[in-house]
């Protein structure tokens, strides 16, 4: 199944980005963490701190077996750190279509302010940023089929390029 999946930082625009292509194709849209924290009734930060970490991992890769296995085509926002994870770079290519929302450090920055999240939480918020951004981003480049650059233009402007990218590679 050729679903169209969205990869990026957090605070990349994954969900909202998603959502809109999911509305334009006519897709169903499905985001990873939603199905994970609405099943436990709980935050992402709160399933990190209950059950760790190495948890919350291993049903990101369940979810995404199991997107695999569903034949009906969808849009997916992954999670983050889904991608970055040895066990689950295996199946990003059999998911579908891979679009990397790449975003600069400073816009990522901004975008994060206030951010709850359990990796970046803390005084040092920038050292983990960068950090993270540096060991992700060559791991999102290489699975990205497409790849965009977010913050730079406006949100239409942004969906227009993705669709066009995506007629285009769909073609090949």
């Amino acid at each position: 199944m050729n679903h169209i999946v969205i990869i990026g930082f957090m605070g990349s625009g994954k969900t909202r980005v998603g959502k809109r292509l999911a509305k334009d194709l006519n897709l169903p849209f499905i985001d990873v963490d939603r199905i994970i924290t609405k099943k436990f009734n709980m935050s992402v930060k709160e399933v990190f701190e209950r059950f760790g970490e190495p948890f919350y991992r291993a049903l990101e890769t369940l979810a995404i077996k199991n997107l695999i296995e569903d034949k009906e085509r969808k849009v997916i926002s992954l999670g983050a750190g889904l991608p970055a994870q040895e066990q689950n770079q295996k199946y990003l290519k059999e998911l579908g279509t891979v679009i990397y929302l790449k975003g600069s450090y400073t816009v990522l920055k901004k975008r994060l302010e206030g951010s709850n999240n359990p990796l970046i939480e803390g005084s040092d918020q920038e050292d983990k940023i960068k950090k993270l951004l540096k060991q992700r981003d060559p791991v999102y480049a290489r699975f990205a089929d497409i790849q965009v650059e977010t913050g730079v233009k406006p949100f239409e402007g942004l969906i227009e390029e993705i669709e066009e990218k995506l007629a285009a590679y769909t073609k090949k």
